[in-house]
C-alpha cells in the first residue's frame, strides 16, 4: 500500500491488486481480532517470552511502576496527569502562535485544547476531592456529580470542535504530515481509537463515575484525531476538492454528532444514578 500510494499513479495495476490485498487483510485481521487479543494477553502475562517476563519483574520491583502494571484505577488516573499535561501544552502553543500569525485555524485547535484541559483538570481535581470522602452514599453522589459535569463541559467541547470542523470543510484547512510521518500519524490514531473504546467498555465495569468520564473524554479526542488523520490524508494524496468537501462534511458531522451525543448520554446517565442514589440515601 506504502508503494502504491508513494510511488505509483492511480491507474497502476498494481495499485487495484494492493488494494483488494489490503481490504482481504483489513477484514481477515478484524475478524479474528479477539483470538490475536486472547493470544496478546497470553503472550504479555504468560512466561514464554523471557524479555517481557524481565520487563514485567523490572516493573514488578518499583511501587508506582508495578501500581502502573497491575492497578487499573492507577492507569487510568496517571492517563489524567499526563493528559492535562500534554493538552495545557498544546493548548498554550496553539493560542500563541495563534496570535502570533493571527490565524483563526490555530485559535480553533487552542481552544479545543483549552476546553481539553480544563475538563481533565476539573476531572482530577474531584478524584483528589473523593478520595478524602469514605465509601459511602455521599462519596458516590459526589462522582456522579462530577461525571455531570463533565457531560456539561463536553457541550463546550463540541463547540470547540465545531468550529474546527467548519474551517476544515468550508476553508479547506487541515492538517499536514510530511514524508512517512503520516503512516505513523495514522497508525497512532488508530491505536487511539481502539484503545479509547476498550477502557470505555472496561471501565463502565468497574463502578467508578468519574474515571468513566475520564474515558468518554478520551474517546471524543481519539475521534477528533481520526477526523484530523482524513484531513491529512486528503492533504499528502489529494482526491479532488468536492470529493474532500464531501467526506470532510460527512465524517465531521458524524463526529460532532457522536461527542455531543456522549454528552447527553453522561449526563442522563449520571442524573438517573443520582435521583436513584438520592431516594435510597
Amino acid at each position: 500500500m506504502i508503494i502504491s500510494l508513494k510511488f505509483l499513479s492511480e491507474t497502476n495495476p498494481v495499485c487495484y491488486v494492493s488494494y483488494v490485498l489490503s481490504a482481504y487483510a483489513f477484514t481477515a485481521l478484524c475478524a479474528n481480532f479477539p483470538r490475536a487479543k486472547k493470544r496478546c494477553r497470553e503472550l504479555i502475562h504468560g512466561d514464554e517470552v523471557k524479555i517481557i517476563v524481565r520487563f514485567r519483574r523490572f516493573m514488578n520491583s518499583y511501587k508506582y511502576t508495578s501500581m502502573y502494571l497491575n492497578n487499573r484505577e492507577f492507569r487510568a488516573r496517571f492517563s489524567l496527569y499526563s493528559g492535562l499535561a500534554v493538552n495545557m501544552f498544546y493548548a498554550v502553543f496553539k493560542c500563541a502562535t495563534g496570535a502570533v500569525f493571527r490565524s483563526a485555524w490555530l485559535w480553533a485547535i487552542g481552544i479545543y485544547y483549552v476546553m481539553l484541559s480544563l475538563i481533565r483538570f476539573t476531572l482530577l481535581r474531584n478524584v483528589r476531592i473523593t478520595d478524602k470522602k469514605e465509601h459511602n452514599i455521599e462519596r458516590k453522589i459526589h462522582e456522579y456529580k462530577s461525571s455531570r459535569m463533565c457531560g456539561i463541559m463536553m457541550f463546550a467541547l463540541n463547540i470547540a470542535m465545531t468550529g474546527m470542523t467548519v474551517q476544515m470543510i468550508w476553508r479547506n484547512r487541515g492538517y499536514e504530515y510530511k514524508g512517512y510521518i503520516i503512516y505513523i500519524s495514522a497508525m497512532y490514531a488508530f491505536y487511539c481509537l481502539i484503545n479509547a473504546i476498550v477502557n470505555v467498555v472496561k471501565f463502565s465495569k468497574i463502578n467508578n463515575p468519574i474515571l468513566s468520564s475520564a474515558k468518554i473524554i478520551s474517546l471524543a479526542g481519539a475521534l477528533m484525531s481520526m477526523f484530523a488523520l482524513q484531513t491529512a490524508m486528503f492533504s499528502a494524496f489529494g482526491g479532488g476538492e468536492v470529493y474532500q468537501r464531501l467526506m470532510n462534511t460527512i465524517t465531521g458531522g458524524v463526529v460532532c454528532t457522536a461527542v455531543l451525543g456522549m454528552a447527553v448520554f453522561t449526563i442522563v446517565w449520571s442524573n438517573r444514578n443520582l435521583k436513584s442514589l438520592e431516594r435510597s440515601n
